[in-house]
Parts: C-alpha cells; structure tokens; sequence
C-alpha cells in the first residue's frame, strides 16, 4: 500500500485504486489530477474563518430540511473518473428517491470550494474543478474567493454552466435549496 510522507510527492502517478488505498500525511490534502498526486498544505486559519458561515449555514439547513439535504461534508472525495479524484471543501448531498450510491462514485448536487492562496490553486479552482464538476453533473459549483471578495456561483443549464458573481453585500441563495441564504 503507498504511503505519501510529504510535498515531495507531488506528481506522482498513482491509479484509482491506488489513491484509495494510501496511507496520507495528514499535515497535507491529496487530490489526483490525470493519475498524478497534487499535495497542498493543510488550509489555514483564514481558510476556516471564510468557510465557517458556510459550514454552518448548510449544517443548520440540513437539520431544519432532512427531507431535503441527505448529507453536508467537508472534503468528501469525489471521483471524477479514472484519473482524478477530487476532495470538495464542501459537498452537499440532497435526498434521492433511488438508493445513492457511496462515496467516492456518488457526485454530490451542491460543491462549494475557498480559493487557495496562489495562482495554480486559483486555476485549479476556477478552470479546472469548473470543468470536471460540469461534466459529472454538480447542479452547482460555488468558488468563494476570499482574495478577490467575490463568490462565483455557476449553475447547471442545458449541461453547461450559467454564472453569476456575488460581492460581499450580495445574499447566496440557490434553487436547491428553497429558503437558504447566506449573507456574504
């Protein structure tokens, strides 16, 4: 079984499998991206101060609303295909009529994502996460850029993405989720 002891893992191919079996360095996050490891550092204090009104937002939602949010986690792997897992900083599971199916295969309805300090964590977030989370479906992404002071909210259409930005006087709300808002 691989076991990844630091940064100096990055760009390491691993497969899906092999993803699911390693043994992390838990001062790290791991994701995979076309079979190789991306390595970032544990999010900081200002990451959990931009992500705590959200947490706590959906948290209270979902237990005013169990008969429409199944699950809300934090870093829920989600596998886009046989080349790249993601973990979502948030990752909202509605309520399904058919049997889900488990985590990493089931692809949750609602992703929310905090931008990351640097310029390849801000592509990863806006371009590439963007396209794999349309692709396998998410009825909405949401950045929250806390640099630029914006959240970008990206709802599925027609199996693209419609997108609408939010500065920090603006209320989140989504159809999703009827009755939700988060002030900014």
């Amino acid at each position: 079984m691989p076991t990844s002891n630091s940064a100096a893992d990055a760009d390491i191919e691993l497969t899906h499998e092999e993803f699911a079996d390693a043994e992390f360095d838990s001062r790290y996050r791991y994701e995979r991206f076309k079979g190789r490891l991306i390595v970032t550092p544990r999010h900081g204090f200002e990451y959990h101060l931009t992500i705590e009104p959200f947490r706590n937002y959906l948290g209270a939602y979902e237990l005013a609303h169990p008969e429409i949010i199944e699950h809300v986690f934090q870093e829920a792997w989600t596998s886009i295909d046989e080349d790249t897992d993601r973990l979502p900083d948030i990752a909202v599971y509605l309520r399904s009529q058919n049997e889900p199916s488990k985590l990493p295969d089931r692809v949750p309805e609602l992703i929310f994502e905090i931008v990351s300090p640097g310029r390849a964590n801000c592509r990863r977030d806006y371009d590439e996460k963007r396209d794999e989370y349309e692709r396998v479906g998410v009825l909405e992404y949401v950045i929250v850029d806390r640099f630029n002071h914006e959240v970008t909210v990206l709802q599925l259409v027609d199996d693209h993405y419609h997108e609408e930005t939010l500065k920090p006087r603006d209320t989140y709300r989504t159809p999703l989720l009827p009755g939700l808002e988060i002030p900014l």
